[in-house]
Formats: C-alpha cells, structure tokens, sequence
C-alpha cells in the first residue's frame, strides 16, 4: 500500500510538472492541482522532484542546454565566436547575421522557457513555505535552491533583453499585466534575492556538484556585482570560494570539462547513467566543410600560439585540408559506459578572473599580477613583470579564449564593457548598438501591453 501510495504521489508530481509547462504565465489553479500541490510540498523527496524539474528544463530546453537552442550556440553566432554553414536554420542565420526580428519563435520560446522555470521556483517557494511537513533544516536548503535558480534565470533574461518583468508570484491575474523592471533596478533585487538563498544554503551539506550550494550561489553574486562595476563586493565573493579551499584547478586542461573535475562548481547532470551532454554532439564535426556550425577563424587566430587552450580545446577533423575549427572542450559525442561530462555551468576559473579584474579596479595590482601569472603559467604563456597599461583589453581577451562557447560569456563582456560595437565590427560589420539587446517576443506585447515599448530598433 506504501508503494502504491508513493507511485500515485509521482504520477500526481509528474502531472503538475506537465501543467506548469503548458502556458507562459501559468492559469490560476484549479482545485484538484492544489490538493496535489499540497501532497507534493509535504513531502521532503516529491519537493525535490518538483525542484530537480527545474534543472532538467534548464538542461535540455532552455538557457542552459548544450544543444542548438542554448545560449552557448545562440550567443556564440550573435558575437564573434561561431559561423553558421547551415543557412536554412533561419533562427542560427538570422542570429549570425544579425537580423532578430520579435516574431522569431525562437525567441519567445526562449522567453517562454525561461518564464516557465520562474514559475515553478515561485510555486516551489510558496508552497515550501508554508509546508508542515518537512524539516526546517530541509525547507531551507529547497528555498534556497528555487530562489538561486528564479536569481540566475532573471539574470540571464535581463541581460538579454534589459528591462523584462521580475516575477516572484503565481497570481496568473496579476503575472499576465506585469510591467517590465529596469536593468539598475533588477540588478538590485537579484543580488537581495542571491543574498537570501545564500544565507539559506549556508552550512547546509554539499554532497555534489549537481545541486547549488553556498559557492555556487556567492559564485553568482560575485559575477553580478562584477558587472555592477561592484568591485569591492565581487572581491569578496570571489575570495570567498576561492578561498574555502574545496576547489582545485586542474593542472591538465582536458580534465577541466570531465564531471569529475575538480574546478567544477555546478554542472548539470544528464538523466541517464552513460549519457553525456550535449555540447559534443553540437559543436564537433568530423567531415568538411562543416555542416552545421564552426569556430569563427577570427576566434582560433586571435590565441597566442604557445597557448596549451588553444591545443586542448580547439580542434578540427583529422585529415582536413582546409582549416575549420570546431570547440573541443566536451568530447563524448557517444554514450558511454558511464557518463564523463557534465555541462558546467560555474568553474573556479571564472572567480579567478573576476578576482583579477575586481583587484585591478580597486588598484590592489601585487595581488591581481599574482592571480593574473598563475593563470598565465597554467596557460603556458609568457609571464607579466607588471600589469601592462591596456590591461583591460588584455584581460578582455583572456576571458575571450577562457570561456568561448559557454552560456554567452562574451556576449555579456563586451557588454557590460561598453565594446560591443568596437570588437564586433570586424566579424560583423553590419552589427548595430541597439543590438545589445533582443527584441521582446510581439506575441507577449500583444498579451502584455505594459511590456511596451519594444526594444530600441526592432
């Protein structure tokens, strides 16, 4: 009878999943859907399910996913990173040439998705608060995860777009007529809201790498508060994990993307034991020309030559004669008999970085040439004997080979550097300012007239 019983609660769980997928600010519940509610928040493993859902959208629809939708792909051909061989895709194309229109599916499917997770952090959240069945010890690390994941997917969506609504409710009424937030604005109700999950996930156990913990989230906060131009605080947060000691930076760049690296703060865990992630099957080629995406040459000729990134994580197909590169970061195109790679969405790296460039701001130059020719070694490139005088671009640069093809690093860069236009006239001389944003959905502005107006240009 217990097992019947825990068999009906997954299949009430798998259904109200299904349903919150089904629109793009979720319709008011119904009553049946609120006694499952209930069931699942009462309940410490359905709550994790009901969190884990999250992650697997994330994973393998929106965001986050290493297929061709992902922002790895999608931001990679809008910049400087990718070249679309396959013309036909027009979402790919229209993202290589620049010319996003706000009837692109696509786009709202992007919009769409990401509302989606939000959603179901927010149901998460109240429904976890007010449950009488798990432990607070318990409720505190699931609160935690809903607001640092409902953090990181508004981030995204306003860098992306810039102002976009913040949605903390499941009030469909109240969601359908919600007004946009502006940037500034955003930037400070996020880092309130990374604060609180952190401070619900501090001392909490960490015991892997596939749920966020304290450092993952103080990972994020660093981040936000570096493209704040909030030097001190991403200097404090970036210490922090790197300081904590738990994270090591591998000594050989081909273990850097393996699950088992120990740079890796957070990645994302395939579904099935001896699946690997998608990345590999999307980046890597084997026959020429490419039939579906590249390296962009400018890209592959822009690294020093003694640089081991270089090596390591570019490659092309064995016995190619002309010179198309693909990302050789993941490398299991195949299942395996276990699985070998994870996405990684949060490496150790990253903190180095931001550590350097928050130290440099802050004129702390000993401490940031230290980090800055560590990482050079590692690299196998020649060290500094002091912080050259056009470090910014130089360090620009860096983060350019350090995390191309990864979630839109180089996008969000040269943005919140102010260089988009100057870096990316040379690969995309049509490129325009107002491109530093996407244009919002026409089918969510024709719902949600308080969305307007559309973005500049579109």
């Amino acid at each position: 009878m217990k097992k019947a019983a825990k068999y009906n609660k997954i299949i009430a769980l798998m259904g109200l999943c299904l349903l919150y997928a089904c629109e793009d600010f979720i319709d008011p519940d119904q009553p049946g859907t609120q006694i499952v509610a209930e069931e699942v928040f009462n309940d410490k493993k359905m709550t994790e399910a009901a969190m884990a859902e999250n992650y697997v959208r994330l994973r393998d629809r929106v965001l986050l996913n290493g297929n061709s939708t992902g922002l790895g792909v999608a931001m990679g051909l809008y910049t400087d990173e990718l070249q679309n061989w396959l013309v036909t895709n027009s979402y790919h194309q229209s993202l290589y040439t620049n010319t996003l229109t706000d009837s692109e599916s696509a786009v709202k499917n992007l919009w769409d998705g990401s509302y989606q997770v939000i959603y179901q952090c927010n149901r998460i959240i109240e429904g976890v608060s007010s449950s009488t069945g798990i432990a607070p010890a318990d409720k505190g690390v699931l609160l935690g995860e809903a607001y640092f994941v409902r953090t990181l997917v508004h981030f995204y969506l306003s860098q992306l777009w810039g102002a976009v609504p913040y949605v903390t409710g499941t009030d469909y009424t109240v969601n359908r007529r919600i007004s946009k937030t502006s940037e500034s604005e955003m930037g400070k109700l996020l880092v309130a809201d990374a604060e609180k999950a952190l401070e619900l996930l501090e001392g909490a156990p960490s015991l892997n790498n596939y749920r966020p913990n304290a450092a993952v989230v103080s990972a994020l906060l660093a981040r936000m508060h570096l493209y704040g131009k909030q030097w001190q605080q991403a200097l404090s947060y970036a210490d922090e994990v790197i300081g904590s000691g738990r994270y090591k930076l591998e000594s050989d760049l081909s273990k850097v993307f393996l699950k088992e690296s120990t740079g890796t703060l957070w990645q994302l865990r395939t579904g099935v034991e001896g699946v690997n992630t998608l990345e590999a099957q999307t980046y890597i080629f084997t026959s020429v020309p490419p039939p579906t995406l590249s390296l962009y040459s400018g890209l592959v000729s822009s690294f020093d030559p003694q640089d081991k990134r270089r090596e390591s994580w570019i490659a092309k197909p064995a016995g190619a004669a002309q010179d198309y590169y693909y990302s050789n970061k993941y490398r299991e195109r195949q299942n395996t008999s276990a699985s070998k790679e994870y996405s990684v969405v949060f490496r150790l790296e990253e903190l180095y970085y931001i550590r350097i460039e928050a130290n440099l701001h802050l004129g702390n130059f000993q401490q940031a040439l230290e980090d800055w020719n560590m990482l050079r070694e590692r690299y196998g490139l020649e060290l500094f004997s002091e912080i050259p005088q056009n470090w910014e671009l130089l360090l620009l640069q860096e983060r350019r080979h350090e995390f191309f093809c990864e979630f839109g690093h180089r996008f969000f860069d040269l943005k919140r550097m102010g260089r988009l236009v100057t870096e990316l006239v040379v690969a995309k001389p049509q490129w325009q300012s107002f491109f530093v944003r996407l244009p919002l959905p026409q089918s969510e502005l024709l719902l949600n007239p308080n969305l307007l107006p559309q973005n500049e240009g579109y």
